[in-house]
């Protein structure tokens, strides 16, 4: 019995003297350029969508969609685009909202940004227009009026 105490003492003795390899360490981003936030919307609200398709020379019927947005700080950059849109013959549209926390010391406070697209007009109606952060549904507007 003493002797297997003795080889068990042994075994613990070399296994606490092993050690695991070392990975190495990843290579962090630039600091220079900021990566987009997952979405940090906290809230948002007062979404309007509407067609423009005043008359004249060159005139080419473009979509605004407008609303507020509330971030974390005042330190956040909005960027809005055009995202998919179904292929139906009254289409949903997608605007997708990225936002990137800026470099630097910012105050802590709840901000409120104005957000606004502006772009060419897919459809002459549309079913609804879906604005999207980070993967997630912010709104969905669902009257589409058009301006002549």
């Amino acid at each position: 019995m003493q002797s297997r105490l003795i080889l068990v003492a042994m075994i613990a003795a070399l296994a606490a003297c092993h050690t695991p390899p070392i990975a190495p360490a990843s290579q962090p981003a630039p600091a220079s350029t900021p990566a987009p936030s997952a979405c940090a919307v906290l809230d948002s609200r007062d979404w309007e969508a509407w067609i423009d398709r005043m008359p004249g020379p060159g005139a080419v019927p473009t979509l605004h969609v407008i609303g507020k947005i509330d971030l974390p700080n005042a330190g956040y950059s909005v960027t809005v685009r055009d995202g998919p849109a179904d292929r139906s013959a009254t289409p949903t549209q997608q605007i997708i909202l990225e936002t990137t926390q800026r470099s630097g010391m910012h105050a802590q406070v709840v901000t409120t940004a104005d957000v606004a697209y502006q772009g060419p007009a897919i459809a002459q109606t549309y079913r609804s227009i879906l604005v999207m952060c980070g993967g997630r549904q912010l709104a969905e507007i669902g009257d589409v009026p058009g301006a002549h």
